[in-house]
């Protein structure tokens, strides 16, 4: 098993140390470093093999989301996944749309944490279920109705928002079904339950609904 190196930052260190304590009984998954905030983690990034940077949402100096802008804008080879308390889902939305792999509420379990860790490190997005319906809740910043389609998306089960991101990311059945250990077939059923219950019909249209709803970078 190839062991999963881990950057731990924020800016309170009683929390770098509850996850250290937490991922330390994880098989397979070291912390290689712990930082106070974003610069601290871009600096550390460039010098340092990093598999999945697990960063609080609200540190100073660059935020979570400012993170995520650089080490996309930089083409650092790294995951992150994004710590939030409920309160600070608008902001998730913006490091949605800057790329972000996942995210997970401060109060997640331990379990949690590791499913987390594990699945962005597979390569596939892990977005916690808590945060997800938070998010569909939010105003829509281009909708005259001022909501997003809550019931729509809060109908996903958890396979299907991930298959829904793989879609979205231009990965054919095949593709997802690979990453899933899954059958192309099983894949297909999910799609067409998914457009079903998001009312599209095609990937374009799945496309354009993620845009609208703040899923994807417009």
């Amino acid at each position: 098993m190839e062991v999963i190196n881990v950057l731990l930052a924020d800016d309170h260190d009683i929390v770098l140390e509850s996850l250290s304590l937490l991922i330390s009984r994880m098989e397979g998954i070291d912390i290689v470093g712990a930082v106070s905030n974003g610069r601290e983690a871009l600096d550390f990034l460039e010098h340092n093999k990093v598999n999945i940077v697990l960063a609080d949402l609200a540190m100073p100096i660059l935020n979570g989301v400012g993170l995520v802008a650089e080490i996309q804008e930089r083409r650092i080879e790294t995951r992150i996944i994004l710590l939030t308390m409920v309160d600070e889902v608008g902001q998730i939305r913006d490091a949605i749309r800057n790329g972000v792999d996942g995210y997970l509420l401060k109060k997640s379990n331990r379990i949690e944490v590791e499913q987390a860790i594990r699945t962005v490190a597979a390569g596939l997005p892990y977005f916690s279920p808590a945060i997800t319906r938070q998010l569909a809740q939010l105003p829509d910043e281009k909708s005259t109705t001022g909501k997003l389609q809550t019931t729509q998306i809060e109908s996903l089960t958890a396979r299907e928002l991930e298959i829904l991101f793989l879609i979205i990311k231009e990965l054919t059945n095949i593709q997802i079904a690979e990453r899933l250990f899954i059958s192309p077939l099983t894949v297909e059923t999910h799609r067409k339950n998914i457009f079903r219950k998001l009312g599209v019909n095609t990937a374009l249209g799945l496309m354009r609904y993620a845009l609208k709803n703040g899923m994807i970078a417009s």
